[in-house]
Protein backbone atom coordinates (compact mmCIF):
# COMPACT_ATOMS: atom_id res chain seq x y z
CA UNK A 1 0.00 0.00 0.00
CA UNK A 2 1.46 3.76 -1.19
CA UNK A 3 -0.60 5.98 1.66
CA UNK A 4 -2.33 6.00 4.72
CA UNK A 5 -4.67 9.03 5.56
CA UNK A 6 -4.89 9.82 9.39
CA UNK A 7 -7.86 11.94 10.01
CA UNK A 8 -8.45 12.43 13.92
CA UNK A 9 -12.27 13.34 14.04
CA UNK A 10 -13.97 15.18 17.22
CA UNK A 11 -17.30 16.75 16.98
CA UNK A 12 -17.28 18.08 13.12
CA UNK A 13 -20.24 16.89 12.50
CA UNK A 14 -20.68 20.38 10.67
CA UNK A 15 -17.96 19.96 8.52
CA UNK A 16 -16.71 16.58 8.19
CA UNK A 17 -18.86 14.81 4.99
CA UNK A 18 -17.18 17.94 3.31
CA UNK A 19 -13.82 16.36 3.82
CA UNK A 20 -14.52 12.83 3.32
CA UNK A 21 -16.20 13.72 0.18
CA UNK A 22 -12.62 15.67 -0.94
CA UNK A 23 -10.56 12.88 0.35
CA UNK A 24 -12.47 10.28 -1.27
CA UNK A 25 -12.28 11.36 -4.65
CA UNK A 26 -8.43 10.48 -4.54
CA UNK A 27 -8.00 7.45 -7.85
CA UNK A 28 -4.95 5.92 -9.28
CA UNK A 29 -2.93 5.91 -5.37
CA UNK A 30 -3.36 2.71 -3.54
CA UNK A 31 -4.45 4.28 -0.29
CA UNK A 32 -6.41 3.63 2.37
CA UNK A 33 -8.40 6.17 4.89
CA UNK A 34 -8.06 5.72 8.72
CA UNK A 35 -11.03 7.60 10.78
CA UNK A 36 -10.28 7.98 14.41
CA UNK A 37 -12.87 9.16 16.35
CA UNK A 38 -11.55 10.73 19.64
CA UNK A 39 -14.57 10.96 21.81
CA UNK A 40 -17.17 12.95 19.84
CA UNK A 41 -20.38 13.25 21.19
CA UNK A 42 -21.96 14.64 18.45
CA UNK A 43 -23.03 12.78 15.23
CA UNK A 44 -19.58 12.75 13.35
CA UNK A 45 -19.43 8.97 14.50
CA UNK A 46 -22.52 8.25 12.11
CA UNK A 47 -21.30 9.96 9.17
CA UNK A 48 -17.99 7.87 9.64
CA UNK A 49 -20.12 4.84 9.79
CA UNK A 50 -21.65 6.22 6.42
CA UNK A 51 -18.38 6.92 4.45
CA UNK A 52 -17.49 3.47 5.52
CA UNK A 53 -20.24 1.24 4.28
CA UNK A 54 -19.68 3.59 1.26
CA UNK A 55 -16.00 2.58 0.80
CA UNK A 56 -15.27 -0.60 2.86
CA UNK A 57 -12.22 -1.57 1.35
CA UNK A 58 -10.63 1.91 1.33
CA UNK A 59 -11.99 2.52 5.39
CA UNK A 60 -10.66 1.63 8.60
CA UNK A 61 -12.51 3.09 11.85
CA UNK A 62 -11.01 3.50 15.17
CA UNK A 63 -13.27 4.92 18.41
CA UNK A 64 -11.45 5.48 21.51
CA UNK A 65 -11.93 8.18 24.17
CA UNK A 66 -11.69 11.56 24.21
CA UNK A 67 -7.14 11.79 24.06
CA UNK A 68 -6.55 15.09 22.23
CA UNK A 69 -4.77 15.13 18.83
CA UNK A 70 -1.07 13.99 19.25
CA UNK A 71 -2.90 10.76 20.81
CA UNK A 72 -5.11 10.10 18.09
CA UNK A 73 -2.23 10.86 15.75
CA UNK A 74 -0.54 8.29 16.81
CA UNK A 75 -2.41 6.20 16.74
CA UNK A 76 -3.05 6.17 13.42
CA UNK A 77 0.84 6.21 12.65
CA UNK A 78 0.76 2.78 14.44
CA UNK A 79 -2.54 0.95 12.77
CA UNK A 80 -1.01 2.64 9.16
CA UNK A 81 -0.23 0.41 6.85
CA UNK A 82 0.98 2.48 3.93
CA UNK A 83 4.34 3.33 3.17
CA UNK A 84 3.27 7.08 3.25
CA UNK A 85 1.43 9.11 6.21
CA UNK A 86 -0.28 12.23 5.35
CA UNK A 87 -2.16 14.00 8.56
CA UNK A 88 -5.68 15.68 7.09
CA UNK A 89 -7.73 17.96 9.88
CA UNK A 90 -11.60 16.97 9.97
CA UNK A 91 -12.70 20.17 9.28
CA UNK A 92 -10.62 21.05 6.23
CA UNK A 93 -10.27 19.48 2.81
CA UNK A 94 -8.11 19.10 -0.17
CA UNK A 95 -8.56 19.12 -3.96
CA UNK A 96 -7.73 15.17 -4.64
CA UNK A 97 -6.46 16.02 -8.52
CA UNK A 98 -3.56 18.26 -7.16
CA UNK A 99 -2.65 15.95 -4.27
CA UNK A 100 -2.35 12.74 -6.23
CA UNK A 101 0.09 14.50 -8.62
CA UNK A 102 2.06 16.08 -5.37
CA UNK A 103 2.03 12.81 -4.04
CA UNK A 104 3.26 11.18 -7.41
CA UNK A 105 6.03 13.33 -7.47
CA UNK A 106 7.35 13.16 -4.03
CA UNK A 107 6.92 9.00 -4.76
CA UNK A 108 9.11 9.27 -7.74
CA UNK A 109 11.88 11.07 -5.59
CA UNK A 110 11.56 8.76 -2.73
CA UNK A 111 11.73 11.49 -0.28
CA UNK A 112 11.48 11.26 3.44
CA UNK A 113 9.19 14.61 3.56
CA UNK A 114 7.66 15.81 0.65
CA UNK A 115 6.76 19.27 1.44
CA UNK A 116 3.30 21.20 -0.16
CA UNK A 117 1.67 24.21 0.37
CA UNK A 118 -2.15 25.48 1.54
CA UNK A 119 -4.75 27.71 1.18
CA UNK A 120 -6.57 29.40 3.93
CA UNK A 121 -10.61 29.36 3.34
CA UNK A 122 -13.89 30.22 5.28
CA UNK A 123 -17.43 30.49 4.02
CA UNK A 124 -17.48 33.06 2.45
CA UNK A 125 -13.67 32.94 1.14
CA UNK A 126 -10.65 31.18 -0.62
CA UNK A 127 -7.03 32.84 -0.23
CA UNK A 128 -3.81 32.27 -2.25
CA UNK A 129 -1.32 29.44 -2.38
CA UNK A 130 0.63 30.64 1.51
CA UNK A 131 4.05 32.26 0.01
CA UNK A 132 7.13 30.53 -0.60
CA UNK A 133 10.48 32.21 -1.30
CA UNK A 134 12.41 31.55 -4.52
CA UNK A 135 14.77 29.64 -2.55
CA UNK A 136 12.64 27.27 -1.68
CA UNK A 137 11.03 26.56 -4.89
CA UNK A 138 14.29 26.07 -5.75
CA UNK A 139 15.77 23.97 -3.38
CA UNK A 140 16.52 20.35 -5.03
CA UNK A 141 16.31 17.16 -3.20
CA UNK A 142 18.50 17.53 0.11
CA UNK A 143 19.11 16.93 3.55
CA UNK A 144 16.30 17.95 6.08
CA UNK A 145 18.49 20.74 8.29
CA UNK A 146 19.36 22.37 5.06
CA UNK A 147 16.14 22.66 3.86
CA UNK A 148 15.34 23.95 7.74
CA UNK A 149 17.57 26.25 7.17
CA UNK A 150 16.67 27.73 4.07
CA UNK A 151 13.38 28.25 5.42
CA UNK A 152 14.91 31.07 6.87
CA UNK A 153 16.47 33.30 4.48
CA UNK A 154 12.91 34.05 3.05
CA UNK A 155 10.26 35.84 5.72
CA UNK A 156 7.59 33.90 6.61
CA UNK A 157 8.35 30.76 5.14
CA UNK A 158 8.55 29.01 8.01
CA UNK A 159 5.06 26.37 8.04
CA UNK A 160 5.11 24.14 11.21
CA UNK A 161 1.54 22.90 9.98
CA UNK A 162 1.50 19.37 8.50
CA UNK A 163 -1.20 18.80 7.06
CA UNK A 164 0.03 20.11 3.35
CA UNK A 165 2.82 17.82 4.25
CA UNK A 166 3.26 13.74 3.29
CA UNK A 167 5.74 11.77 5.34
CA UNK A 168 7.25 8.07 4.85
CA UNK A 169 6.27 6.06 6.96
CA UNK A 170 9.74 4.34 8.21
CA UNK A 171 11.52 7.29 8.47
CA UNK A 172 8.99 8.59 11.47
CA UNK A 173 8.89 5.38 12.81
CA UNK A 174 12.45 4.39 12.57
CA UNK A 175 13.30 7.98 14.26
CA UNK A 176 10.33 8.02 16.73
CA UNK A 177 9.08 11.01 15.79
CA UNK A 178 5.75 10.36 17.25
CA UNK A 179 3.65 14.04 17.99
CA UNK A 180 4.51 14.80 21.89
CA UNK A 181 1.00 14.22 23.91
CA UNK A 182 1.42 16.76 26.35
CA UNK A 183 1.84 19.83 24.33
CA UNK A 184 -0.68 22.11 22.52
CA UNK A 185 0.43 23.39 19.04
CA UNK A 186 2.09 19.86 18.98
CA UNK A 187 3.07 20.15 14.92
CA UNK A 188 5.68 23.67 16.53
CA UNK A 189 7.70 20.53 17.66
CA UNK A 190 6.92 17.78 15.37
CA UNK A 191 7.98 19.29 12.09
CA UNK A 192 11.74 20.83 13.56
CA UNK A 193 12.30 17.63 14.20
CA UNK A 194 11.26 16.25 11.41
CA UNK A 195 13.55 18.37 9.49
CA UNK A 196 16.11 18.10 11.82
CA UNK A 197 16.52 14.25 11.05
CA UNK A 198 15.07 13.50 7.24
CA UNK A 199 17.84 12.80 4.88
CA UNK A 200 15.69 13.44 1.98
CA UNK A 201 13.33 16.29 1.53
CA UNK A 202 11.64 18.71 -0.99
CA UNK A 203 9.50 21.34 -1.62
CA UNK A 204 7.26 20.35 -4.43
CA UNK A 205 5.06 23.23 -5.46
CA UNK A 206 1.61 22.43 -5.63
CA UNK A 207 -1.49 23.34 -3.61
CA UNK A 208 -3.91 20.96 -2.58
CA UNK A 209 -4.73 21.51 1.04
CA UNK A 210 -7.48 23.57 2.07
CA UNK A 211 -6.77 25.21 5.81
CA UNK A 212 -10.25 26.23 7.22
CA UNK A 213 -10.20 29.39 9.44
CA UNK A 214 -12.83 29.28 12.31
CA UNK A 215 -13.56 30.76 15.40
CA UNK A 216 -13.33 28.60 18.31
CA UNK A 217 -10.95 26.07 17.20
CA UNK A 218 -7.97 25.05 19.19
CA UNK A 219 -6.14 27.60 17.07
CA UNK A 220 -8.36 30.79 18.10
CA UNK A 221 -7.76 30.46 21.70
CA UNK A 222 -4.50 31.28 23.96
CA UNK A 223 -4.37 30.10 27.00
CA UNK A 224 -1.74 29.60 30.28
CA UNK A 225 -1.76 25.85 29.02
CA UNK A 226 -1.09 27.26 25.44
CA UNK A 227 1.88 29.31 26.49
CA UNK A 228 3.52 26.75 28.60
CA UNK A 229 3.36 24.48 26.04
CA UNK A 230 5.16 26.81 23.86
CA UNK A 231 7.56 27.39 26.43
CA UNK A 232 8.26 23.28 26.63
CA UNK A 233 8.41 23.18 22.81
CA UNK A 234 11.24 25.63 23.49
CA UNK A 235 13.18 23.77 25.92
CA UNK A 236 13.04 20.78 24.28
CA UNK A 237 14.16 21.72 20.84
CA UNK A 238 16.92 23.70 22.64
CA UNK A 239 18.35 20.12 23.82
CA UNK A 240 18.65 19.27 19.67
CA UNK A 241 20.84 22.53 19.06
CA UNK A 242 24.22 21.20 20.19
CA UNK A 243 23.43 17.77 18.25
CA UNK A 244 22.66 18.61 15.14
CA UNK A 245 24.91 20.11 11.90
CA UNK A 246 25.76 23.67 10.80
CA UNK A 247 22.21 24.51 9.19
CA UNK A 248 20.32 22.83 11.78
CA UNK A 249 21.81 25.29 14.34
CA UNK A 250 21.12 28.41 12.34
CA UNK A 251 17.51 27.56 11.91
CA UNK A 252 17.45 26.34 15.29
CA UNK A 253 19.14 30.18 16.14
CA UNK A 254 16.37 31.95 13.99
CA UNK A 255 13.36 29.83 15.29
CA UNK A 256 13.43 29.43 19.24
CA UNK A 257 14.07 33.24 19.70
CA UNK A 258 11.19 33.70 17.53
CA UNK A 259 9.01 31.22 19.42
CA UNK A 260 10.53 32.32 22.63
CA UNK A 261 9.75 35.93 22.37
CA UNK A 262 5.74 35.31 22.11
CA UNK A 263 6.07 33.76 25.78
CA UNK A 264 6.95 36.68 26.79
CA UNK A 265 4.75 38.95 25.09
CA UNK A 266 1.88 36.79 26.31
CA UNK A 267 3.13 36.49 29.99
CA UNK A 268 3.59 40.56 29.64
CA UNK A 269 0.05 41.14 28.42
CA UNK A 270 -1.38 38.82 30.61
CA UNK A 271 0.15 40.86 33.35
CA UNK A 272 1.87 37.46 35.01
CA UNK A 273 5.67 37.59 36.08
CA UNK A 274 8.02 37.21 33.31
CA UNK A 275 11.21 38.02 35.36
CA UNK A 276 12.56 34.55 34.97
CA UNK A 277 10.92 34.18 31.54
CA UNK A 278 13.00 36.78 30.41
CA UNK A 279 16.00 34.78 32.45
CA UNK A 280 15.68 32.04 29.96
CA UNK A 281 14.69 34.10 26.89
CA UNK A 282 18.40 35.68 27.40
CA UNK A 283 20.22 32.44 28.67
CA UNK A 284 18.77 31.01 25.25
CA UNK A 285 19.91 33.57 23.17
CA UNK A 286 22.85 33.83 24.07
CA UNK A 287 23.41 29.71 23.56
CA UNK A 288 22.13 30.03 20.30
CA UNK A 289 24.87 33.35 19.29
CA UNK A 290 21.30 35.17 18.30
CA UNK A 291 23.43 38.27 18.71
CA UNK A 292 24.79 37.02 15.15
CA UNK A 293 21.56 37.14 13.48
CA UNK A 294 21.18 41.15 13.63
CA UNK A 295 17.32 40.75 14.71
CA UNK A 296 16.46 44.17 15.94
CA UNK A 297 13.05 42.91 17.68
CA UNK A 298 14.94 39.79 19.40
CA UNK A 299 17.88 42.30 20.50
CA UNK A 300 15.14 44.68 22.21
CA UNK A 301 13.58 41.71 23.80
CA UNK A 302 16.78 40.59 25.05
CA UNK A 303 17.68 43.94 26.90
CA UNK A 304 13.73 45.30 27.23
CA UNK A 305 10.78 43.27 26.12
CA UNK A 306 8.22 45.54 27.84
CA UNK A 307 9.66 48.92 25.36
CA UNK A 308 9.16 46.33 22.71
CA UNK A 309 5.69 44.81 23.83
CA UNK A 310 4.73 48.74 23.19
CA UNK A 311 6.09 49.38 20.15
CA UNK A 312 4.75 46.26 18.69
CA UNK A 313 0.77 47.56 19.79
CA UNK A 314 1.70 50.67 18.61
CA UNK A 315 2.85 49.59 15.29
CA UNK A 316 -0.51 47.67 15.82
CA UNK A 317 1.37 44.40 15.60
CA UNK A 318 0.42 43.46 18.94
CA UNK A 319 0.91 39.88 20.29
CA UNK A 320 -2.30 39.27 22.08
CA UNK A 321 -4.62 36.58 23.98
CA UNK A 322 -6.41 35.56 21.13
CA UNK A 323 -4.97 34.11 18.36
CA UNK A 324 -5.51 36.12 15.18
CA UNK A 325 -7.33 34.39 12.16
CA UNK A 326 -4.94 35.35 9.07
CA UNK A 327 -5.86 37.75 6.74
CA UNK A 328 -6.56 36.42 3.24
Amino acid sequence: MQLSIIVPIYNVEKYLSECLESIYKISNINYEVILINDGSTDNSEEIMETYKKKYPKLTKIITKNNQGLSATRNIGIKEAKGEYLSFIDSDDTIDAKIFQEFFKEGLNLDLDVMVGNMRYFSKDKIGMPLYRSQEIKDFTVGKGTKFFQTLFQGKKCFREEVVDDIYKREFICENKLYFHENLIHEDSFFTPMVYLKAKRVKYIDKTFYFYRQRSGSIMSKVNEESIDSLEKICEMLLKEYSQTDFYGQEALSKLLPSFYKVVLYRKINMKKPYKENLYIYRKLFKEIHGFKNKNVEEILVYFAPHLMNNLRKIMGKGIGLNQKIPKF
